[in-house]
């Protein structure tokens, strides 16, 4: 294999990715929901978070303990051998238990107002997604990061082209538009697989029988603490998204999942660091070398949780001229429901890297009981706001944004006793940096009023970002940088302006 590529390479061409991803991403949310109209749409959403959270429940976090352990030593290829296994024992059970609910006509109760056909097609698409995910795991796990995003890259543009054309010549239907997402995503797993067998990843997995007893082992031992977490989780998800169709239908669903996939955009730049810090934190703590886990932590968890919240709050104060470009009149009740939802990625920024800590470092136990309060909360705040106060997908918003906060705390604040970190510089920082982003967005999207929507919103993204790199300068504190290095940075681009003037 290839030498490692540095942190900070792996990290900048997974963002480069995740920035294409988004990108596709926004296209897609700015015509497939007008296309395929709120109930359609509310369906396709509902059938993505429901097999998302069948698949979950499945995995038991053993996705988790399998890019754990892979990172923490790439010589275990029997760790690959045996996950391919299960994986596809997972597809097998869960086909099974599909059919006999189908069978016995419960899936009528489960999957309300929703035909067998976008069922069955909505299961493969989310074991593939999951599969997918599992494919990264392992390119990540061995530094191959570069490669497999670069592939991402060309994929998701080929995938836009794709459909852009498709729908010139063609409706597109559910049924469409599903099936298009499942060959796409048997090609980006064929496209990786190519690169694991070039590198030689996959090749030489002989697994005997005594190696896989030995592995179930070593996975229960780390997994079993989730597993009742899991199941948990796995109802009260399935609970939130059930009820949200039940009590309010396909179009308040609708609403939510066009609200989420806008604010998942505002997480391009944390879910790149994610699996990287991971590796990281394991590789890191295989070496008991706290003090560097103490620094990654002190460097990037704070900076980007400023980024997102750059992108985040902005979102949430340009609402109505973001839905009014990306669907029609149909959507524009969501528009409280996306100042909600714009909101939810901020914290899921310390969720998805604070939380790395609790699997690099074993600790499933204590994620599992904080697991426990978290989703009792959660079901209880559903229940409210659903059930009783009857808001809709506004309801499934609060809900959402209440819990992250109080959950991503919590684990803040073992993960702080853990490596000896000062809290009240995170919490404070939460706070000061989320009210300077505030500011910045309300005044800046005040300034200009224009009769076009997306020059509205071109403008005030312009003066909003001018603000931020201005006061940025003054104010490092909010991205976590030094003084110094922002000093250091002012000189490099004084010395550079000068040399360009002096040639001339």
């Amino acid at each position: 294999m290839s030498s490692e590529p540095s942190l900070k390479k792996r990290y900048l061409i997974k963002l480069s990715a995740n920035v294409i991803n988004g990108i596709v991403n926004a296209v897609i949310v700015a015509f497939i929901p007008s296309i395929l109209g709120p109930i359609a749409y509310g369906h396709f959403v509902y059938l993505q978070d429901i097999f998302s959270k069948l698949f979950g429940f499945f995995d038991m976090g053993t996705s988790t303990a399998f890019f754990t352990k892979l990172s923490a030593n790439n010589n275990r290829k029997e760790l690959i051998s045996f996950y391919l296994i299960f994986s596809f024992s997972i597809f097998f059970i869960s086909s099974l238990i599909l059919n006999i609910s189908n069978s016995y006509n419960f899936n009528s109760i489960l999957f309300p107002e929703i035909s067998t056909e976008y069922i069955y097609s909505g299961f493969v698409l989310g074991f593939l997604t999951w599969l997918t995910q599992i494919f990264v795991k392992i390119s990540d796990a061995y530094a191959l990061t570069v490669s497999v995003e670069l592939t991402k890259i060309f994929h998701k543009i080929i995938m836009l082209v794709g459909l852009i054309l498709i729908s010139k010549y063609f409706i597109i239907d559910l049924t469409l538009y599903l099936n298009f997402n499942i060959i796409f995503s048997f090609i980006f797993i064929g496209l990786i697989s190519i690169i694991l067998l070039k590198e030689r990843v996959l090749l030489n997995l002989y697994l005997s029988l005594n190696k896989i007893s030995i592995l179930i082992k070593e996975f229960l031992d780390y997994s079993l603490p989730l597993a009742t977490i899991n199941i948990i989780s796995l109802l009260t998800g399935f609970f939130d998204i059930w009820l949200l169709q039940k009590i309010s239908g396909s179009e308040q669903t609708a609403f939510y999942g066009l609200a989420y996939g806008i604010s998942a955009m505002c997480f391009l730049f944390t879910s790149a660091m994610t699996q990287v810090i991971t590796r990281e934190f394991s590789k890191s703590y295989e070496a008991r070398n706290i003090e560097t886990m103490q620094k990654l932590f002190y460097r990037y968890i704070p900076m980007l949780y400023s980024i997102t919240a750059y992108f985040a709050i902005f979102i949430s104060v340009q609402n109505e001229n973001i839905l009014y470009i990306f669907t029609d009149e149909r959507y524009l009740n969501a528009s409280f429901v996306l100042i909600l939802m714009a909101l939810y990625p901020i914290h899921q920024t310390y969720g998805q890297l604070s939380g790395s800590i609790f699997y690099a470092t074993n600790q499933t136990k204590l994620m599992r009981n904080i697991g426990y309060f978290i989703h009792s909360l959660g079901l209880l705040l559903t229940f409210i706001f659903i059930y009783l106060f009857d808001l809709g997908a506004v309801g499934l918003a609060w809900k959402m944004v209440i819990v992250q906060f109080i959950g991503v705390n919590i684990q803040l604040y073992f993960n702080a006793k853990f490596l000896n970190l000062d809290l009240k510089y995170f919490l404070k920082h939460q706070a000061y940096s989320v009210l300077f982003f505030i500011i910045l967005a309300i005044v800046s999207s005040n300034i200009f009023k224009f009769n076009s929507h997306l020059l509205d919103l071109i403008v005030s993204g312009g003066i909003y970002t001018l603000f931020v790199i201005i006061l940025g300068v003054y104010l490092p504190q909010i991205f976590s940088i030094k003084k110094e290095e922002t000093k250091y940075l002012r000189n490099r681009i004084l010395s550079y302006v000068i040399k360009k003037e002096i040639k001339k």
